[in-house]
């Protein structure tokens, strides 16, 4: 009967742990971009400070695979958002409206051809040539930002009434500008 009771136990126990993990892997939902239904896996956060803005990026490419494109690697299905922000640096507890915002747009499926972004289906942006996919209200909001680590989170609607949010935590690629 001991043995029964033991044999019971250790089976709970990994029942119990398979059906956790299960749930858990739907419960957080980081590194990822919402357009309406559409859902994109984020890994790599790019900040770029320049002159007069900073340029905030996201993509589904690892750092590894970004920094091998700089060396001339032609990456393929590359999803791709941006935003140039008008500040000279991100600020923690920040929220920058579309005012503060001078470009932004996200392309899916596209190529990295000679560290360059080629091809790829528009999802939203600023302004553009179909006026649905323009983004008519929203913001970006930096949670934290510090040398090791970015969190920050956006929510946007484009003009055909499509909502978009977006929320990255983790370690970031920092690019230095040429005009720094």
């Amino acid at each position: 009967m001991k043995h029964l009771k033991t044999v019971t136990f250790v089976f709970l126990t990994i029942l119990l742990t398979s059906c956790s993990s299960d749930d858990d892997s739907n419960s957080s939902e980081t590194n990822f971009i919402h357009v309406g239904d559409a859902s994109f896996e984020m890994k790599t956060a790019v900040v770029e400070p320049s002159l007069n803005s900073v340029y905030l990026g996201l993509t589904n490419s690892t750092e590894a695979e970004i920094n091998a494109s700089f060396s001339g690697t032609t990456l393929n299905n590359v999803d791709y958002f941006s935003a140039r922000i008008n500040e000279f640096d991100l600020l923690s507890g920040e929220t920058y409206d579309l005012d503060a915002i001078s470009s932004m747009e996200f392309i899916v499926g596209g190529d990295v051809v000679n560290s360059e972004f080629e091809n790829g289906f528009s999802q939203f942006y600023k302004s553009g040539s179909n006026s649905n996919l323009e983004v008519i209200s929203g913001s970006i909001t930096v949670i934290d930002y510090s040398v090791e680590s970015i969190r920050f989170s956006f929510s946007f609607t484009r003009q055909d009434g499509v909502e978009i949010s977006g929320v990255y935590e983790g370690s970031f690629l920092y690019l230095a500008s040429d005009d720094e």
